[in-house]
């Protein structure tokens, strides 16, 4: 196996280890009860944020639109975009929400609250718990919803999370950090099998990709094809085990880009053509995947505290959601659009003093860098 020179590869010395990734838990019969309302106050919140930033996005564009949002339910960004647009499609148009979520989960309670919501809209909604495809029967039901509301330039929008945080084949371990009931650790990430890099690279990836083509092939024309991003998809030095920067980016750095490859790719390759892709890019989002990346809910946190020291405002979902829509819009204004948008540009420039306010995190009341002083959990 290579040594790396990072510190990242390194582990802190008397620092807790914790060997993998987060683990689901299965909700608590509780939990489950409170989903429901947790849907309701979830939707309030979009809808509140939304409307009190309202006249900084330029979104009428997409009164009358059709929209396909795969990815679209719980605390993410999909659902961000589908609370903006059921408003928007009031009167026409039409909104298909796609997401795969277990019966007994906040997701599920979501689109259940929506199409609830979404009465008066008529067949004009769908909610498909089945799932995206690009064949066989979850494809089907999904191109007769659209056929069935007469949908044609659909705007495509893909927020799927599902990846695996670990190591490729003869990769060193990567080092993060993290917080739990006992105070601050240290996650070892660990080697992933072929079937979870291959399911990592696919599901956010290349069928991320390969959908717009597939609905096209059936009869649904694409206007427009919007997937999301983070910057630490980019950092392809921290890739490198032979770099002092390997693993400075945590799981971003050891598997979770490599969806993002086959999006960057596709964007790229579709600029300039008639063909319109977008690879949104966006700061670090308290979404329902965070938690079970490891360090994701702590290197938030850590933000929030780099962003306060800078006097920088931190843009939540909800907003982001507006930001995504008239990025969509503009680009489908022209043709010389850009590809790539920078929704994290406000947080972007402080990646560097993160790197080192993390390397001093400790567990000392007495440092400058006690974890606690960094973020409030």
């Amino acid at each position: 196996m290579i040594e790396s020179p990072s510190p990242f590869a390194q582990p802190t010395p008397g620092l807790r280890i914790k060997e993998g990734a987060p683990v689901i838990e299965r909700p608590s019969k509780e939990a489950v009860e409170a989903f429901p309302v947790e849907a309701k106050q979830l939707l309030d919140r979009n809808h509140s944020e939304q409307q009190a930033h309202a006249d900084a996005y330029s979104v009428d564009w997409a009164k009358g639109r059709h929209f396909v949002i795969v990815g679209a339910t719980g605390l993410g960004i999909g659902c961000s975009v589908a609370s903006a647009v059921m408003d928007l499609v009031a009167e026409s148009g039409s909104v298909t929400v796609i997401a795969r979520d277990l019966s007994k989960s906040l997701g599920y309670a979501t689109g259940a609250e929506m199409e609830a919501r979404a009465k008066d809209l008529g067949d004009r909604f769908h909610w498909i718990n089945d799932g995206y495809a690009v064949e066989g029967k979850a494809l089907d039901i999904i191109v007769d919803a659209l056929k069935s509301k007469g949908a044609q330039d659909v705007i495509y929008i893909n927020a799927v999370a599902a990846a695996s945080s670990g190591l490729l084949p003869d990769h060193p371990p990567v080092y993060v950090k993290d917080v739990d009931d006992e105070g601050l650790f240290q996650w070892q990430l660990t080697p992933l099998n072929e079937r979870a890099i291959e399911a990592t690279r696919l599901f956010m990836g290349e069928m991320a990709v390969q959908f717009t083509d597939v609905l096209a092939e059936s009869g649904i024309s694409v206007a427009i094809t919007a997937f999301c991003d983070w910057r630490g998809s980019l950092d392809k030095n921290s890739r490198d085990p032979k770099s002092v920067d390997y693993g400075r980016n945590g799981a971003y750095s050891t598997s979770l880009y490599l969806p993002k490859d086959s999006i960057q790719a596709a964007t790229s390759a579709a600029y300039g053509t008639d063909k319109k892709l977008l690879d949104v890019f966006f700061p670090i989002m308290r979404t329902r995947a965070l938690p079970f990346i490891p360090g994701g809910s702590t290197m938030s946190y850590v933000y929030d505290k780099v962003m306060q020291k800078a006097g920088i405002r931190r843009v939540n979902v909800p907003e982001l959601g507006l930001g995504m829509l008239a990025e969509i819009g503009k680009a489908l204004a022209t043709d010389d659009f850009n590809p790539f948008p920078r929704l994290d540009a406000h947080e972007m420039p402080l990646d560097l003093h993160f790197y080192e306010a993390v390397k001093q995190l400790n567990e000392d009341p007495e440092s400058s860098f006690y974890y606690k002083k960094w973020f409030d959990r």
